[in-house]
């Protein structure tokens, strides 16, 4: 494979003309490091038609950045494997990424349900579709100092190899009719890319002060609990005396039996086991322990040291298709399970000057269960206005709506969520404790299912078909596929669709915002329904304006019966929705 090291302005002029009108470009990076704050952007690598330039911006300089901007922003195809880091990257230098994309990784987790290859990196990729072998040896390399020729050769190699690999994948995306589903995931890159650079501000001095509140709270349980567990005992050590406790917490074998010792006999002592006997006060002393455990170890304690010294922000990775239903993961930290109590969300707030615009999808998982199942009931309901909790607490309770307390509604919000997933009479008791608050006995959980399913007709009628048929396939509206074994759980069956379409509505509207959105408007945060933005205190109107109408739109390019409602608000905080 020939390829030209390019080290100066002069050396890069005469491709300048062959690239803008190039028609597809494979674009790599080489960088110093994977932090685009903190390490530096080595080699910038297109290959297009028969040619590879290999640019040195250590030598060339930002004098390319005009140059290169005006390329990677026209009308070819951009071709990246994992888009958003070269894309940072880029960024972080002044070099703009702009218009069609294509990026070998999410297409090749696209299609790893119709034939495709579960390894994602570009060497997997290549061995799968082209037969052949890339050496990822030079990978780890120093990019820092004097290039070897191996060094060149490889990450010419990278580049080149995009364009085939398009090809082929192209090829196979249209061939499993999976062309919308890759549309939606290359248009929202750029939205994952851009919230990952500019991050999320948190107040240190806040989250500090409510480290050390929950480990108060910690201990005030413990007090609570240690009758049941036994009081800890004092051990000598070498330099200072450490409490121990004969019973550890976190051990589930050791709370089975403490449990055991008071009467419950269970076989695991996860959170949806245990919430069934919420009237047992051992149980929800030990909930109330294991929640505040979990928020100091998983979120309080780590948080501090993933603050980037650079911007002063916290810089989330997000897994853009992190689900098999096609919803995203979070980590570094995973703020998209911080806790939604106000006292976690409000140190996530905005900084002097600026507002947090943050928006949901109002039920937009119910809404897409009424459009995939045609039920009747549901549609006219949303159509016409009405709150579908409180028509089912109305439905199953044989009640007027007008009658349905705020306690019946939260009832009846276990009920809709629970059912249309295939719960059973003893799964929903559970799952209305542990998510609602609400108890339900076994014979009210057995009468509201009853009661729901004749009520949706079209819901009970899609359920059975799904029972009966097991289809070895199942899509989202937008395409996404899924594929089952025979023996795989109903449930699955009946999340995926609903779930993974509203994974791909809220994707649809984050390709569609990043692109309407002004240079000081940031994306900082997304958690499955809800987008938060961070902008100017003097334009968090039409920012509001401008992100629910977005939002709806999107939903409705795949609900065509039922109209898709985004809920905006405009706050100091997170915890300001």
């Amino acid at each position: 494979m020939d390829y030209k090291v390019i080290t100066s302005m002069e050396a890069f002029k005469p491709y300048y003309d062959k690239l803008n009108k190039a028609s597809v470009i494979g674009v790599d990076t080489e960088t110093t490091g994977l932090n685009p704050y903190m390490s530096k952007l080595r080699l910038i690598q297109l290959a297009y038609d028969d040619e590879v330039l290999v640019i040195d911006y250590f030598g060339v300089g930002s004098d390319i950045n005009s140059y290169l901007s005006k390329i990677l922003s026209g009308q070819a195809v951009k071709v990246f494997q994992n888009a958003k880091f070269d894309i940072k990257f880029l960024k972080a230098n002044g070099i703009q990424v702009k218009g069609r994309l294509f990026d070998t990784m999410i297409a090749g987790q696209i299609l790893r349900s119709s034939g495709g290859t579960p390894r994602v990196n570009l060497e997997g990729l290549v061995r799968h579709y082209l037969e052949e072998f890339v050496s990822k040896e030079e990978q780890k390399s120093d990019f820092s100092g004097c290039l070897t020729e191996s060094q060149l050769s490889y990450a010419a190699k990278d580049a080149e190899v995009l364009l085939r690999l398009r090809e082929k994948m192209v090829h196979e995306l249209k061939r499993h009719k999976l062309v919308e589903v890759a549309r939606l995931e290359f248009q929202c890159v750029y939205a994952i890319a851009h919230m990952e650079y500019r991050g999320i501000h948190l107040d240190i001095s806040m989250w500090n002060k409510l480290t050390k509140k929950v480990e108060e709270e910690q201990s005030e349980i413990l007090e609570k609990l240690y009758p049941y567990i036994g009081y800890p005992t004092v051990q000598l050590g070498f330099f200072e005396s450490v409490e121990k406790s004969e019973i550890n917490l976190n051990s589930n074998k050791q709370v089975i039996d403490l449990l055991k010792k008071y009467g419950l006999e269970l076989e695991n002592t996860s959170k949806h086991t245990l919430s069934r006997h919420l009237d047992h006060p051992i149980v929800k002393l030990l909930l109330m322990y294991r929640h505040t455990s979990k928020a100091l170890t998983s979120f309080l304690y780590g948080i501090n040291g993933q603050i980037n010294p650079v911007t002063g922000r916290l810089h989330p990775h997000y897994g853009q298709i992190g689900a098999y239903s096609g919803r995203m993961s979070c980590g570094g930290p995973n703020i998209q399970q911080i806790p939604r109590e106000d006292r976690f969300r409000s140190c996530f707030h905005a900084p002097k000057g600026r507002k947090l615009v943050i928006a949901d999808y109002s039920q937009i998982e119910l809404r897409v269960m009424a459009q995939i199942t045609g039920d009747k009931r549901m549609i006219e309901a949303y159509r016409s206005g009405e709150d579908l909790h409180r028509l089912t607490a109305s439905l199953v309770l044989e009640k007027s709506i007008d009658d349905v307390t705020k306690t019946e509604r939260q009832s009846a919000k276990a009920v809709n969520f629970g059912l249309i997933f295939g719960m059973g009479a003893a799964g929903l008791k559970a799952y209305a404790a542990e998510s609602y608050q609400s108890d339900m006995t076994i014979e009210e959980a057995e009468l509201f299912r009853k009661r729901y399913f004749r009520a949706y007709k079209g819901v009970a009628s899609w359920q059975r078909k799904i029972k009966k048929s097991l289809p070895d396939e199942e899509r989202t509206l937008a395409g996404r596929k899924f594929v089952f074994r025979k023996d795989s759980g109903l449930s699955g069956r009946y999340n995926a669709p609903v779930q993974g379409t509203a994974a791909d509505i809220l994707k649809n509207a984050l390709g569609s915002l990043v692109a309407k959105l002004p240079e000081d408007t940031y994306i900082v945060a997304v958690v499955h329904d809800e987008i938060v933005l961070e902008c100017d205190e003097k334009k968090t109107l039409e920012t509001a304006s401008l992100l629910r109408r977005v939002m709806e739109e999107a939903g409705e390019r795949y609900l065509k019966d039922v109209p898709v409602l985004a809920e905006a608000s405009i706050a100091d905080s997170w915890a300001g929705k």
